[in-house]
């Protein structure tokens, strides 16, 4: 069975946790610019280990460790292209080691991470369209040889980028997500309106849009304002904290595993055919999502 027959099955799927901030939560240093990038080259291990615990949790999706294997970024850490394309395919085989060790009976896919060129949080630092159109469409032919099953365009902050990642991935054939962080006021971090932007990009032919590294109650109040303005799926996956443009990262002390089900369970009934978790999730919260299952929704 395909990706694109899956999302046309009853239920929904799981997308595994973090990976970024769960190295770092067990004893692992991330090295910037390279982020996980830098344990796909340094601690290959670590990232089959936290893929290992997310299958056992029971995700059905796991998310290529590519947000940061982007040619710029390499540049910028002292390194050549080559090398950006070599640990691109070494993440996504990390991905095939953590399946091939636990051989889950479910069917597992890949999602091939594709992020913003530039810090997450500061669009304005985002380079210009034919630039990000050149090195998305490196990065998105690298996953794509690789074998991903999909494409998961993750934390987009500005049209202009988002448009240039979405073309790339969709030259490739392969289902295409779009996902996009918002701020406390519910638009892009660029101060473009979301519901404009959702609208351009869905134009493009995407499979599905998405909203993620965002609190899960700015992503609610998104799905309550903005429920049926597209037919295509949706996936959703929050942060364990809060993040504003002036007051930077807090933990949410109240957000537990046992309170984001409460919370996906609404996403669900509203339409949402993917979720996970983004900043600060772990494990145990992807087995609270998988969890739903036993249950009615």
């Amino acid at each position: 069975m395909v990706f694109l027959d899956t999302l046309k099955q009853p239920g929904f799927l799981v997308l595994d946790g973090a990976l970024g901030t769960e190295l770092t939560r067990r004893g692992f240093r991330l090295e910037l610019p390279l982020w996980t990038a830098d344990a796909v080259r340094h601690n290959p291990k670590s990232i089959v280990s936290i893929y290992s615990d997310y299958l056992q949790a029971g995700a059905d999706i796991l998310t290529s460790a590519t947000f940061r294997t982007d040619s710029l970024t390499f540049a910028k850490a002292g390194l050549n292209i080559k090398q950006a394309e070599e640990a691109t395919h070494r993440a996504v085989e990390l991905v095939r080691e953590a399946i091939a060790q636990m051989r889950p009976t479910r069917q597992v896919w890949i999602a091939g991470s594709i992020a913003p060129l530039a810090d997450c949080y500061q669009p304005k630092e985002a380079p210009d369209f034919a630039t990000a159109l050149r090195i998305h469409r490196q990065r998105a032919a690298w996953l794509a040889d690789s074998g991903v099953d999909l494409f998961l365009l993750e934390t987009m902050n500005n049209l202009a980028e988002a448009r240039a990642a979405s073309l790339a991935a969709l030259e490739t054939g392969l289902p295409v997500f779009t996902s996009f962080i918002l701020d406390e006021n519910g638009q892009l971090l660029s101060g473009e309106d979301i519901l404009q932007v959702i609208t351009e990009i869905k134009m493009l032919g995407v499979t599905g849009l998405g909203i993620n590294c965002t609190h899960h109650s700015i992503i609610s109040a998104f799905l309550k304002k903005y429920h049926g303005q597209s037919e295509l799926p949706w996936i959703f996956y929050a942060n364990a904290g809060f993040y504003s443009t002036t007051t930077g990262w807090r933990d949410d002390a109240e957000f537990t595993p046992q309170s984001y089900v409460k919370v996906a369970v609404k996403w669900l009934n509203a339409g949402a055919k993917i979720i996970g978790g983004c900043c600060g999730t772990t494990p145990d919260f992807i087995e609270a999502l998988a969890g739903i299952r036993k249950s009615p929704v």
